[in-house]
């Protein structure tokens, strides 16, 4: 499945010359302080690893913001070829936005996002209601719609799991325990979501949506996670547990943010994190989940507060360049919220985002989307 769907993607680099919708997003998440970080590695091959053929990394972002994207574009000199949006469940699929996103050479990233239920009798367990049925015509319309889009558009179900505050986490769907779902060797929580990621895919496949890039994303850092919610490392919150499987999953992903000093990052003692430290060990972990899928990271960001912003983006993009290579796509969080995470937060960091990114290894346009 993932391969055919990237020799479609190389047919398209070959045979070619060469914003976002108004969704609330999701609280941020609180992570825990950060972890060592591992230097990130490359896995040596004698042939081409799939995400090689992609020609370089895809630019995106999430923009919360009330005025036109255009303007910033504008003067970043560059637009995106991935823009981010945030959507509840229960809604249906409207394809207005991703086919205006299309014209514009651009690819709709959609998280999907799952509000659970206020059934008292799934207070603990919220995903089964998916895994019994409850959704079933609903997600039939769902992938017959994205199906009818015929375009590719990316599908992000059940993000930052690893985590504790989304109803989809394995800390809320039975945690550690052993008895309560399918094997009684696997945790719960990690076992129910591994079942409803799948469930979820095998629907919208069944309804023809084959054009769907699945990605599926953790927190980063995993170190800080798997020790959290009663778990340890190596127990049952690390973020491979919830790995669905290679034939469920098109793009790896991961979300991290530099909280450094700002007054929410406060409230968990966090201090100015560079990119390696929020990225570097997870990174090495999506590597040995498999080494050839693409990665991307679906929500990343820096605030101005504790360090200097403008030196943290060149950094961060630098170090991607350099030292990331299966990272091929990467979403900025465009939005004054906990921080100010904006891209032009202050004129410095416009200024240091523009040089950032002007290397033709920064892509943004989407191949194939204006055909």
């Amino acid at each position: 499945m993932y391969l055919l769907r990237l020799l479609s993607l190389v047919l398209f680099l070959f045979w070619l010359t060469a914003c976002t919708g108004t969704q609330t997003p999701p609280s941020t998440p609180t992570p825990l302080p950060t972890a060592t970080a591992v230097p990130p590695t490359s896995t040596p091959t004698a042939t081409p690893l799939p995400y090689e053929a992609l020609p370089g990394a895809y630019l995106g972002t999430f923009y919360g913001q009330p005025v036109p994207s255009v303007g910033l574009y504008d003067e970043i000199g560059k637009a995106v070829a991935i823009s981010a949006s945030y959507i509840d469940f229960r809604t249906p699929f409207v394809a207005g936005t991703a086919a205006s996103l299309a014209r514009a050479g651009r690819i709709a990233f959609i998280t999907w996002e799952y509000k659970g239920t206020p059934d008292p009798a799934y207070a603990e367990r919220p995903l089964d209601l998916i895994l019994e049925g409850e959704y079933d015509d609903h997600l039939q319309q769902w992938g017959e719609r994205l199906a009818a889009f015929e375009k590719p558009i990316f599908l992000r179900w059940g993000h930052e799991m690893n985590g504790n505050w989304y109803p989809w986490a394995g800390a809320n769907n039975g945690g550690g325990t052993l008895a309560g779902f399918g094997d009684a060797a696997l945790p719960d929580g990690p076992e129910r979501y591994v079942a409803a990621y799948r469930y979820i895919h095998d629907a919208i496949s069944a309804a023809g949506a084959d054009n769907v890039l699945w990605v599926w994303c953790p927190n980063a850092p995993f170190a800080n996670m798997a020790g959290s919610y009663g778990s340890t490392a190596g127990g049952w919150n690390e973020a491979v547990n919830y790995y669905p499987g290679d034939d469920y999953v098109d793009w790896l992903c991961f979300d991290g943010y530099n909280w450094g000093t700002s007054s929410y990052g406060q409230t968990f003692d966090s201090t100015w994190t560079s990119f390696d430290e929020i990225f570097g060990s997870s990174y090495a972990e999506l590597q040995a989940i498999n080494p050839g899928k693409p990665i991307i990271i679906g929500e990343y960001a820096s605030t101005e507060d504790g360090g200097d912003k403008a030196a943290w983006i060149i950094d961060a993009y630098e170090t991607m360049q350099a030292d990331y290579p299966q990272i091929r796509g990467v979403i900025w969080f465009h939005i004054s919220k906990e921080t100010d995470w904006r891209i032009d937060s202050s004129p410095e960091s416009l200024a240091a985002f523009k040089t950032a990114v002007a290397d033709d290894y920064w892509l943004d346009e989407w191949p194939g989307m204006t055909e």
